[in-house]
């Protein structure tokens, strides 16, 4: 794995220099999404001391475990949770997070207690194609339940195109881009995560297409499937791809979204689903941050059954969702088509 030493980005990240100072502000910008990143790295730092863990904490550690994290690693960033002075910490993470230490247990039951003021703080996020990961509800109004017609309809949701309208210029000798994507998607507790493929010299005003079986947010394996009750929400993040472990990122990844999903089956609130997957956002920013790879934005979309079926209404319609995903220097735009076949 391609990788930079922990430590070197952790001290920058501390002393607000270089790279860590990227990653630092994208924290500090977007508090009210770390509270998944707080409670993950509070897990891998009672893990790294060797007490005991709640239900919550080690469903946590379970999930990297099954994602091909080993114990080494998951104690390595825990004992850099251990390290983060306060006053870093009350800049990243929200007064009840910020105060998390191994000393402290923290389980599902009361997870499950600061729910609703985590989905206010995710409610409030823009709506706007901002960079780093703004929530877009991409359909119509919720509310009602579905039709017989709709409750047996199947729907995909893949990205079909994208188009560089800047590419990012970091090098010396300036070479065209190699941009991918990795899609998370979570609902009804099912977490699915896929990588789309590396694409190769990728200049300004190239459009490229995704293939049949790459792409996919919802259903799994790119095949058609009914879309559940409550909210699906979709993380998508681009990176531009330099000399890191393509495969590593997409695990770290599954890992958070395996993670939110034992959370989400625990505290049984289906309205969540999309505060759970900006959070979920928050944490990936954290783990890419020491890959060598360049993490360009994110982007969350949140569909509904009732929503889609909306707006389709019959087989064989479809619709695009385009997002912008840029931070500053690279500048893409995805879309992203929602199809009903039955």
């Amino acid at each position: 794995m391609a990788a930079r030493p922990l430590d070197v980005v952790f001290d920058e990240l501390v002393q607000n220099q270089g790279r860590g100072a990227a990653l630092r502000r994208k924290f500090v910008a977007h508090k009210d999404r770390t509270w998944f990143l707080a409670i993950v790295l509070h897990s891998f730092a009672k893990h790294a001391e060797g007490t005991k863990l709640t239900d919550l904490e080690q469903a946590i550690v379970s999930a990297f475990r099954k994602n091909g994290y080993t114990d080494q690693e998951i104690k390595a960033h825990g004992k850099l949770d251990r390290k983060l002075p306060q006053s870093l910490r009350s800049e990243m993470f929200s007064s009840r997070f910020a105060q998390l230490d191994v000393k402290q247990n923290y389980t599902m039951a009361e997870l499950k207690r600061d729910v609703p003021e985590i989905i206010r703080s995710a409610h409030a996020i823009p709506s706007a194609t901002a960079p780093e990961g703004s929530v877009q509800q991409a359909g119509a109004e919720q509310g009602g339940s579905p039709s017989t017609s709709a409750a047996s309809a199947r729907f995909t949701i893949k990205a079909s195109k994208f188009t560089c309208i800047h590419r990012l210029r970091d090098s010396i000798a300036d070479p065209k881009n190699e941009p991918y994507f990795v899609f998370g998607s979570l609902g009804s507790g099912i977490a699915v995560t896929t990588r789309s493929a590396v694409f190769d010299d990728v200049d300004d005003g190239s459009t490229r297409t995704f293939g049949a079986s790459d792409g996919c947010l919802w259903g799994q394996n790119c095949t058609a499937q009914a879309l559940p009750d409550g909210e699906v929400a979709s993380l998508i993040a681009l990176f531009e791809h330099d000399s890191g472990d393509v495969e590593r990122i997409r695990a770290g990844v599954a890992s958070a979204f395996l993670a939110a999903a034992a959370v989400l089956g625990a505290t049984v609130v289906a309205a969540w689903v999309a505060a759970v997957v900006a959070g979920v956002g928050a944490m990936i920013q954290w783990l890419i941050g020491f890959m060598e790879d360049d993490h360009v934005a994110d982007n969350v979309l949140v569909f509904t059954s009732q929503a889609v079926a909306k707006q389709l209404p019959t087989a064989g319609k479809s619709y695009d969702v385009v997002r912008r995903f840029t931070d500053g220097k690279g500048d893409y735009n995805l879309t992203v088509k929602v199809a009903r076949t039955t």
